[in-house]
């Protein structure tokens, strides 16, 4: 968790910290009861993780209840927004967590029982990730800030451990090629009938492959339990990207039984 990208910011934080804190920025950046600090903040904060992830489980159907998933999805957008601000890159790397920060905020409706507003919500935080993630792999650079997408140097290299593949140049092609069938996707599962059903179904599949790439390209079996404890997390936090999309295909599917 980048929480240092933010609490170290001098041009964010400086003013808020000499007048609240009434320390000066040099000691507050060098101090290392300050850096412990911050440590033992991003520690609570995984146990505020894990709370909310056993919340997730039980079975809560009294709109109260909603007002823990709210929070939770408020939680998982400054997550989103931390590492946004850490990259330094567009809003894409906001966005690409779209459909991790806001399914709390789709149970939340689902529990209070918001007509299918539920499912436009999943439908509009899938489009974000996928658009997100396929404008990185087509990478789009451009010298505005918030539109910069150049793409990341571990999706080539993803790509071509996972593949096999000794050329960067292929590599690229497929990177291409993928961005662009995300573009696709994220527009059919707004359409009705079978285009909704192949487009979920396809985000089903590369969403998982996608997630799954982090253990298969870096897995090392002379290091196994090193690089699965490191890359198998990574995994599941990307459990949203395929999950999501097969529950929306789960309530297509009992709709389509129960008409």
């Amino acid at each position: 968790m980048p929480l240092r990208a933010l609490l170290w910011d001098e041009g964010l934080v400086s003013g808020v910290v000499q007048r609240i804190a009434g320390i000066e920025w040099d000691v507050w950046v060098s101090s290392m009861e300050i850096d412990a600090g911050i440590n033992r903040a991003i520690r609570a904060q995984a146990w505020i993780f894990f709370l909310f992830a056993i919340a997730m489980l039980l079975p809560m159907r009294r709109r109260g209840f909603g007002l823990i998933y709210v929070a939770a999805s408020l939680n998982l957008l400054f997550l989103s927004w931390l590492k946004f601000h850490d990259a330094g890159l567009g809003i894409g790397q906001l966005f690409e967590h779209a459909s991790q920060f806001c399914l709390p905020l789709v149970l939340a409706m689902y529990v209070w029982g918001r007509g299918n507003a539920w499912e436009l919500v999943a439908r509009l935080s899938l489009a974000s990730t996928f658009v997100a993630h396929g404008v990185f792999a087509i990478g789009l650079s451009s010298e505005i800030p918030l539109l910069n997408h150049p793409r990341p140097g571990r999706f080539t290299e993803m790509t071509m451990l996972c593949l096999n593949l000794e050329s960067e140049s292929i590599a690229g092609w497929l990177l291409l090629a993928a961005g662009l069938a995300d573009f696709l996707v994220a527009g059919m599962i707004f359409l009705r009938g079978w285009p909704r059903w192949v487009g979920l179904a396809y985000m089903v599949v590369w969403g998982f492959l996608t997630a799954l790439a982090r253990p298969w390209a870096y897995y090392e079996p002379t290091a196994a339990a090193e690089t699965l404890i490191r890359w198998v997390p990574a995994m599941l936090y990307r459990a949203p990207h395929f999950g999501l999309p097969l529950c929306l295909l789960l309530a297509l599917a009992w709709r389509r039984a129960d008409s």
